[in-house]
């Protein structure tokens, strides 16, 4: 994770590091706070409250070296991206920031990092499940690059991801997008970014 060109940067005294053990409780609470987002939307039926992240796939992504936490001035997780590998491209299967560090390009550098990541690993690109509208969701990751996969275009696997979604969410309400890295051959790229794109990223 280091050494990496990006096109937003992090917030003086903020870091970037791989995800350990003793992060896993953290990194619950932070998810947690971040589910707080959706509270009012009506998006999310969750009648026992917010789940936070399982454990299970925390410890996964420290396995495979995909969990990435980013650190306040003061050392402690605000935030965190967890990954998995899947088929040819990377799934971005979570990212969350403490509400309370919103609004500083956070969730923007997770998004670059991961993109790096796919490259770095010879992966054709990334891939996510998101609320199609929701400003923080679908028009975010637009912004990176992302693209709506069309219905045609789902996989199995993203099927049966949908298929688990349904029990809790409007999945109507929600889409598949991808972005294709350098190695990938067989989707359209995006148009390259102008320098206003560019500067919007920073914002």
């Amino acid at each position: 994770m280091t050494g990496r060109r990006h096109l937003v940067n992090l917030p003086e005294g903020y870091g970037l590091r791989p995800g350990a053990d003793e992060d896993i409780a953290a990194l619950q609470r932070v998810d947690l706070a971040a589910s707080r987002l959706f509270d009012g939307t009506g998006l999310i039926d969750e009648p026992d409250g917010p789940v936070p992240v399982p454990e299970d796939a925390l410890r996964a992504g420290i396995t495979t070296k995909l969990l990435y936490v980013v650190t306040s001035p003061f050392g402690e997780p605000v935030g965190f991206a967890l990954c998995r590998v899947v088929a040819h491209d990377l799934y971005l299967d979570q990212i969350s920031v403490d509400p309370s560090h919103g609004g500083r390009g956070l969730g923007a550098y997770m998004v670059q990092a991961i993109i790096e990541e796919a490259n770095d690993r010879h992966l054709r690109g990334v891939i996510l499940s998101t609320f199609r509208d929701l400003p923080w969701n679908g028009p975010f990751y637009a912004k990176h690059g992302f693209v709506e996969l069309p219905r045609s275009a789902m996989k199995g696997w993203m099927k049966s991801l949908e298929a688990i979604q349904a029990q809790t969410m409007d999945v109507s309400l929600r889409c598949f997008m991808r972005r294709p890295g350098k190695w990938d051959r067989h989707w359209l790229r995006p148009k390259a970014k102008s320098k206003l794109e560019v500067a919007r990223l920073q914002e």
